[in-house]
């Protein structure tokens, strides 16, 4: 063996150079591998403890703002701030005892200002008390202090005031759950420039940031170029060294920087250092790799790695103790957060339970106030056993308290509820823990009084229910009330009878009934014949007496369940709901054996003291069957058959006749009709020519016309009563006056028919329109007419009412340029009182006095009077209805006239009309004229 080591060691005795080049070069290849490994530990270990520093740096002030924000809150909750409004609610005043309050409030926070200090500076600028409203009580310390804090604050909050470099915190004053104030301290940002160090790592650089990138800390503004571009260093992510290579600034190329935030705050700490100041001495892979090339400097990297491990090792062992420091310091203010947390938590318990107190006590008061109110009121068991009730209520029920206590309410219950409204309303109560309705209550003397009872349950903290509480609120003036109201809607003062509105909601129930029963009945209206002779020679006085007396004597005549009401003036109904049979005949036979009972009721006189006079009743009659519905077409059918009644001779009874309920059927017909028509526009108008003495046309009357899909042209005197009946003359006078309206502006543009006019007849319902001056004006600034062209022809019904109402809408209209005719004059209520007010243009002599005025010597006079009349108010006449050249020629003989006929020409369409007027021509004269119109329209 040893032989073969000896012969091997020769063997490589030779190659020696070659062996000690493998063993310099393994000896490198380990030396660098361990020399890599420790640069790369000494980087984690320089990166780290720069992040543990930054962020030990930003817990620290951190630490100091949580402490600003305590602070606030101790005083927000000092017993000086407490006693203030407490006082405050007792209603002192600031002058008597609030001041005491805010004196002692000042003095505390002038202690706190003056003793409490941070590493020697004064830790406030500024103390200061606010109330709700942000009003200042109480101010300490320098006057540059920010704007009152707010008033709704949840929590203690601290502001950072980053141009006037402040820190504001501020905590609201709570009493009894509510928020009464604020307290606001206010601290020199300047205190943290303690905790900005600058003595770490080789002198790096550490400033406090705010989020917009402005430089807080330090003071100094020497670094220009972290002040250019805080903005982009206060976007750095957090937590991470990160190189500043692609910054505008040139002196911050080359750096590494750190930004910190601190918690709950707008801050950060931003550190800068380079990488020499960071790594020291470290070597770059790059010197390694020249180190493992070039052997000559094997001893320096040696002695450079001795001295890089000994570095390795202080900073780890700084590390080590920067942990424990921390560790420590994270473990003091865990156990100073949960010894306030305890303390604020004790603090919010004792504040519950005093609120709840107060609110228990306030509850007791109310409760005894509410229970010795005026309002009976009664506390019972769950089982209903009353326990306990009231003065109101004893002196109410007329039952004593001993007699009371221990019955449950069914001994005042009333006996006009059914059992099953008391289940019910127990339901009610049991489900939704109340109750509450009208309630008839029965006192010991047996009388019942109206109460509104409420029902509550009272529970307990398990939610149980462990008594009821019943309140008895008087409506006894309510009730009666209701019942005048219900009088005075439904039944009629005089006679005590069910009125229009009431008999029609029975007439509807009727139907309802009949049509389950299939049985009939029957409506009587009954007139007072001669009536109004009563009224007018002996007053109203008697004739309101007689309704009385008549209203009897009908009411005598019926059944029980049969209605008779009074339906207006001097008419009675007497409404037969169920006459008890499906046969029409019986029906009627048992509606006539009543109906002339009434009539023999009222062959006695009546004693009016101290006159006796008869009056008799004229009844008609109708039936209604099953299957009727409509409640005005019976009153219309049973209002025809007394009319009937009074035609033949008055002092009877008449059945409506069916041929009456076919001229109603057609009249409703043809009314539905006309309706959809106005809708739809589908009327027109036709214009009758009107013409001076010498024969010129002046201009035309627009005359309603209606062409009916099915019956052809429907003649004015059938649509114009059904229109005025059931007010569609309101629709139909607005579309005629628009038609016209459009025609006079057509005809404008040609010079035959620029000059004419058109007249346009206006009922009495139209100008009692409060907005009719209005309406007429809307309508001829839309269709552009010449109002000077248009004319208004009124009746003399028009002026029955309210003549002046009319005169001054006549006034406004005139004042436009729209010209009056009275129509009809003469026919009816002729007064020259009203006549010589009314702005008026013309008078017309009326059709049937023109008729005549050949042959009866009165029609001849009345003409000449009209005649004589205008010219002396100095108004144009016009005749209408001249049919002959003898009318034509008697009256122009007595004036210069105008006139309307069919001798001048009928009423025609716009387009035939239109070629009359081109047919009148000024060269040729009226005869001619005529002549020649009469044979081209004939």
């Amino acid at each position: 063996m040893q032989s073969w080591l000896i012969s091997f060691g020769r063997s490589l005795a030779p190659r020696w150079l070659l062996i000690a080049a493998v063993a310099f070069l393994l000896s490198m290849f380990f030396l660098i591998g361990n020399l890599y490994s420790s640069q790369v530990e000494l980087r984690q270990n320089a990166d780290a403890r720069l992040i543990s520093i930054g962020e030990t740096r930003a817990a620290e002030i951190g630490d100091f703002l949580i402490e600003r924000r305590q602070a606030a809150a101790r005083l927000a909750g000092s017993e000086d701030i407490s006693n203030y409004f407490s006082n405050l609610d007792l209603g002192m005043s600031v002058k008597y005892g609030l001041f005491a309050n805010l004196a002692a409030i000042e003095r505390r926070f002038q202690a706190a200002m003056d003793e409490e200090k941070y590493q020697g500076q004064p830790a406030y600028l500024r103390l200061a008390f606010f109330d709700r409203n942000g009003v200042v009580q109480v101010d300490i310390g320098a006057s540059a202090a920010p704007t009152p804090s707010p008033t709704n604050l949840a929590e203690p909050s601290i502001q950072i005031d980053e141009k006037r470099r402040l820190i504001v915190a501020g905590a609201a004053v709570l009493q009894k759950g509510k928020m009464r104030g604020t307290v606001e301290t206010v601290s020199s940002l300047n205190l943290l420039a303690s905790l900005v160090s600058a003595t770490d790592l080789g002198q790096p650089r550490e400033f406090l940031l705010g989020d917009d990138g402005e430089v807080l800390l330090p003071i100094k503004r020497e670094h220009s170029a972290i002040v250019t571009q805080g903005r982009e260093l206060a976007a750095l992510p957090s937590g991470r060294i990160q190189a500043l290579s692609n910054v505008e600034a040139p002196e911050l190329k080359g750096y590494l920087a750190l930004r910190s935030p601190v918690g709950g705050t707008r801050l950060s700490i931003l550190r800068l250092a380079s990488e020499d100041e960071l790594y020291g001495h470290t070597l770059s892979p790059l010197s390694v790799f020249y180190i493992g090339l070039f052997a000559i400097v094997l001893f320096v990297l040696a002695i450079g790695f001795e001295r890089m491990r000994q570095n390795a090792a202080r900073l780890q062992n700084k590390f080590v103790e920067s942990n424990r420091h921390r560790a420590e310091l994270a473990e003091h203010n865990l156990a100073l957060s949960q010894e306030i947390e305890r303390r604020e938590a004790i603090e919010t318990d004792l504040q519950r339970q005093s609120a709840a107190l107060d609110k228990t006590n306030a509850e007791l008061r109310i409760a005894a106030a509410a229970f010795n109110a005026q309002e009976g009121m009664i506390v019972t068991d769950t089982k209903g056993v009353i326990l306990s009730a009231n003065r109101a209520f004893v002196s109410l029920t007329g039952y004593t308290m001993e007699e009371l206590v221990g019955q449950t309410a069914s001994l005042f219950r009333s006996r006009r509820r059914d059992a099953e409204f008391y289940q019910s309303m127990w339901n009610s109560v049991h489900s939704t823990g109340g109750w509450q309705g009208d309630m008839s209550l029965r006192t010991k003397s047996g009388e019942h009084c109206a109460r509104w009872l409420t029902i509550s349950a009272v529970k307990n903290e398990a939610s149980e229910v462990t008594n009821y509480i019943g309140s008895y609120y008087d409506i006894s003036k309510l009730k009666h009330a209701e019942e005048k109201i219900r009088e005075l809607a439904f039944f009629d003062q005089l006679t005590g009878l069910p009125n229009r509105v009431l008999l029609i909601d029975r007439v509807r129930q009727a139907f309802n009934a009949n049509t389950r029963n299939k049985s009939f009945g029957a409506l009587l209206f009954i007139d007072l014949d001669n009536f109004k002779t009563l009224n007018d020679s002996l007053g109203h006085d008697m004739g309101d007496l007689l309704l009385k007396k008549a209203a009897q004597r009908i009411s005598s005549c019926v059944r029980a369940d049969d209605t008779v009401a009074r339906f207006g003036g001097d008419e009675f109904v007497v409404l037969l709901a169920n006459l008890g049979t499906q046969k029409a005949k019986t029906a009627a036979l048992q509606a006539e054996a009543i109906g002339e009972k009434i009539l023999a009721a009222f062959t006695e006189s009546f004693r009016l003291d101290p006159y006796e006079y008869p009056c008799t009743p004229s009844v008609g009659v109708t039936l209604f069957s099953p299957d009727d519905r409509n409640v005005d077409e019976l009153l219309k059918r049973a209002d025809l058959a007394m009319y009937d009644a009074k035609t033949a001779g008055r002092n009877g009874l008449r059945f409506f006749d069916p041929v009456m309920q076919t001229m109603i059927s057609a009249r409703a017909a043809l009314e539905t009709d006309l309706r959809e028509d106005l809708k739809k526009e589908r009327l027109l108008l036709h214009y009758q020519p009107q013409v001076d003495h010498e024969g010129r046309l002046l201009g035309a009357e627009a005359l309603a016309r209606w062409p009916h899909a099915q019956k052809g042209m429907v003649s004015p005197s059938e649509f114009i009563p059904v229109a005025e009946s059931t007010g569609l003359i309101l629709p139909l006078g607005a579309l005629m006056l628009k038609i016209a309206c459009r025609q006079l502006a057509c005809w404008s543009a040609d010079p035959a028919t620029e000059r004419l006019t058109v007249a346009i007849n206006v009922s009495a319902l139209q100008m009692r329109q409060k907005n009719f001056v209005e309406q007429v004006s809307a309508i001829i600034e839309q269709t552009g007419a010449n109002p000077h062209r248009l004319k208004i022809e009124l009746t003399e019904s028009t002026l029955v009412s309210n003549v002046d109402d009319v005169i001054a809408k006549m006034d406004k209209l005139k004042a436009i340029g729209i010209g009056f005719s009275l129509d009809d004059f003469g026919t009816g209520y002729s007064s020259l009182s009203y006549l010589k007010r009314l702005p008026l243009d013309q008078l017309k002599i009326d059709r049937s006095f023109v008729k005549d005025v050949l042959v009866d010597p009165n029609d001849a006079a009345i003409a000449q009077m009209i005649i004589a009349l205008s010219k002396s108010l100095g108004l144009s006449v016009i005749a209408e209805g001249v049919e002959t050249e003898e009318q034509y020629a008697f009256l122009a003989r007595h004036g210069q006239l105008n006139y309307q006929g069919y001798l001048f020409g009928r009423p025609l369409p716009p387009e035939d009309f239109e070629r009359l007027a081109r047919a009148f021509s000024p060269r040729r004269g009226p005869r001619q004229e005529r002549a020649s119109v009469d044979r081209t329209f004939a």
